[in-house]
């Protein structure tokens, strides 16, 4: 048999404005597990493409602590679906408005213990705006060429998952097409 023959209900941890972590028991028969769950809630950006080049973002990052380059993306709020997530958050991070988005992937970052699904669009296909940065979470706004993006993140220069799934999609993508 594959999975748990039966399941405690979820206990509530831990919560705070940004997560909960919710505990459960899982019974294997031949052993119980512990499940301790981080739920973040679902998550969503978009690899902005304008001739080879990324739109990336420039912020601080408290566990590096330093600046990070990122795609522009974040949390996916109640009333929205993964693609008007991706399309706000990069208007508001970059002043870039983008549309006809297309999906490039869909992961969770544990499947054992983050509940966070993010959702990963692109696009060629946008207006830039007042091209600006958010200066109370956002320091710079780079079109960075895709070469240089995939040799960052070879030289552990780009950390962040969404931005490395991103990236390394859109360069599987553009790779595979015709």
């Amino acid at each position: 048999m594959i999975g748990p023959i039966s399941l405690s209900d979820e206990d509530l941890v831990y919560s705070n404005p940004f997560m909960e972590v919710r505990h459960t028991k899982a019974d294997f028969n031949a052993f119980q597990k512990d499940y301790y769950v981080v739920h973040f809630g679902p998550r969503a950006g978009v690899v902005v493409v304008r001739d080879g080049s990324i739109l990336l973002t420039r912020q601080y990052r408290f566990l590096q602590n330093s600046l990070s380059w990122e795609i522009p993306g974040g949390k996916v709020d109640e009333s929205e679906s993964p693609e008007l997530a991706a399309e706000r958050e990069c208007q508001e991070e970059t002043g870039v408005r983008v549309r006809n988005l297309k999906k490039l992937a869909v992961y969770y970052p544990g499947l054992d213990n983050v509940q966070n699904r993010t959702t990963i669009f692109w696009t060629n296909d946008w207006d830039e705006g007042e091209f600006k940065a958010d200066k109370s979470e956002i320091e710079e706004i780079h079109w960075i060429p895709l070469e240089k993006c995939i040799q960052m993140i070879k030289n552990e220069e780009v950390l962040d998952a969404l931005t490395v799934t991103g990236v390394l999609a859109y360069w599987a993508e553009i790779s595979s097409s015709p």
